[in-house]
Formats: C-alpha cells, sequence, structure tokens
C-alpha cells in the first residue's frame, strides 16, 4: 500500500472514531482518495514550457504560472476515475446516487461526453448548461469533475513547482494557478503556509494579512476556535468578512492531511457561517 495512503487510513480511523457523525463522509474521502492514488500511475503529461524571462515577469506582476484552461490533462486516466467515482458516489448518499444515475444516463444517450466534460472543467457557462438540462446538483458535478482531473493536476504541479519563486511571492492567491487558498497551516518555525483550492499547492503566506483582500489591520483580523479544540481557528477578516480555517500543526502529533482537515473540521464553517462570514471557495467534501 502507498505509505501516505496507509498513513491517511490511520488518520482516518482515528477521526471515525473521535467524531462519529464524520463517518459517511470519511468512508467517501477515503475511498476517493485510494482511486486517486491507483490512478496516478496512468498519469503521464508533458506540461507546458515556460519561459524564465516570462516566468520572472509573471511572479514581478503577480501572475500566476497557469491559468485553469491551461493545465495539461491525461484525459484517458481522468474518464475512467470519473467512472470509477461515479460508483463509489452511488454508493455514498442516496443524492450522489441520484444524481450520478442522471450523469451516466446521459453519457449513454451521448447527450454528454466524459472526455469534453473533463476538457471543459473550467468552462462555467458550459458546465451550468449541462446542470440545467440534466436537472443535477452543481456541487455533486464538480465535484466529481475536480476528483477526476485531479491526478493530471498534481501531475502538472509537480512540474512546475520549482520555477515558483516563493521568495517574491508573498500574495494571498496561489503562484502555480491563481486560485484563492482552502486551508492554512501554522508549522512549527510559526510560518503560515497556505493551501491552493484548486490545484493543491502549498505556499508560504504572511501570518497577521486577510489571504483574500489583503488587508494588513491587526484591529480587523479576528479568529476563534470551538472550546477544546485549539488546534483549529478560524481566521475573520472584519474588511471582506471571509474565512479561512487554520491548523496549528505545532499542536498536533503528527503531519496534517489539509484536506482531511478540511473535512473534519466542516462544524466550523458551520460556525463561521453563523458569524456572518462567507468562504470565498467551498469544501467539495459538504456535498
Amino acid at each position: 500500500m502507498n505509505t501516505s495512503l496507509e498513513i491517511t487510513k490511520k488518520l482516518i480511523k482515528y477521526f471515525k472514531q473521535k467524531n462519529p457523525a464524520y463517518k459517511d463522509i470519511l468512508n467517501l474521502y477515503e475511498n476517493v482518495l485510494g482511486e486517486q492514488i491507483n490512478t496516478e500511475s496512468n498519469v503521464s503529461i508533458i506540461p507546458q514550457k515556460i519561459r524564465e524571462d516570462v516566468n520572472k515577469l509573471q511572479i514581478k506582476e503577480g501572475f500566476p504560472l497557469l491559468n485553469k484552461d491551461n493545465f495539461t490533462l491525461h484525459i484517458p486516466s481522468s474518464v475512467m476515475l470519473f467512472e470509477s467515482l461515479c460508483q463509489i458516489g452511488k454508493n455514498a448518499t442516496a443524492k450522489m446516487n441520484e444524481n450520478i444515475q442522471k450523469i451516466e444516463q446521459a453519457v449513454t444517450d451521448g447527450r454528454v461526453h466524459l472526455d469534453e466534460l473533463l476538457i471543459r472543467h473550467f468552462d462555467k457557462a458550459y458546465l451550468d448548461k449541462i446542470v440545467d438540462e440534466l436537472k443535477i446538483d452543481e456541487v455533486i458535478l464538480q465535484f466529481l469533475i475536480h476528483m477526476s482531473i485531479l491526478p493530471s493536476i498534481h501531475a502538472n504541479v509537480e512540474k512546475l513547482k520549482d520555477q515558483v519563486d516563493l521568495k517574491n511571492w508573498l500574495r494571498g492567491y496561489c503562484p502555480i494557478c491563481g486560485s484563492f487558498p482552502k486551508m492554512s497551516e501554522l508549522k512549527e518555525e510559526g510560518q503560515r503556509y497556505l493551501l491552493c483550492s484548486f490545484c493543491d499547492f502549498t505556499w508560504p503566506g504572511e501570518r497577521l494579512k486577510c489571504p483574500f483582500c489583503e488587508n494588513k489591520d491587526h484591529e480587523k483580523l479576528h479568529y476563534f476556535y470551538a472550546e477544546g479544540q485549539e488546534t483549529y481557528r478560524v481566521d475573520l477578516c472584519n474588511n471582506c468578512k471571509q474565512y479561512i480555517k487554520t491548523v496549528d500543526s505545532r499542536k498536533l502529533d503528527y503531519e496534517p492531511d489539509l484536506n482531511l482537515e478540511d473535512i473534519v473540521t466542516i462544524h466550523l464553517d458551520i460556525l463561521a457561517s453563523e458569524k456572518g462570514f462567507k468562504r470565498p471557495v467551498h469544501n467539495v467534501w459538504g456535498i
């Protein structure tokens, strides 16, 4: 078994015992992650070549290396993964089962072509049309698409990450794809790291700064945590009324999987929403 998957499985088991309310969604995460890892060995891509002079200019001007539509996808493995995730999803919840059956029927009828669906993952108008025509849940469709292309996205990141000049990138959006972060982490040295909501790249960010509106006024930056759960906090910005969840890994005795930590802290998203704050990027696992 893949070492990282084995470690994650142990963490998932721990979280299920600690909070049984998350059992179903953790089972879904574990099954999806296993399929993604199995797919990784089949992903072969040649990412875009970015000239060094263009790269330096992009970083200086605050442009990411790629737009979402520029990622190179390995479509055969992505299609196979999509089909596998549909089978997993149908056994996860009644809602997913209902939506996936509609998608599968549309594929059978030729109304939807999976290769086109995955290639046009960034085309909101196209996806909105499919959602409207099939009368399906947009979040579930986005979930299936993103999880299916994620191994390809990770392959792009792996080949591009060394081109990022992190010392000169102090912005709240991803230097590779320009997306906002979905989670942040405080590490031993007190450095804050941000996890991209699209490509999962991690980059250092300023600790006392809102990654979304770049507010640095400490009087407008606050945080809260649930009683007895000081490891997890929610960083709030009164300037833009948005928030990001933060894991203080200095208080953990294991290396966190931030995607997993995002799932087991969905209750903090609810609390932040009740306080009038919004999350710029959705937790797709909250389906």
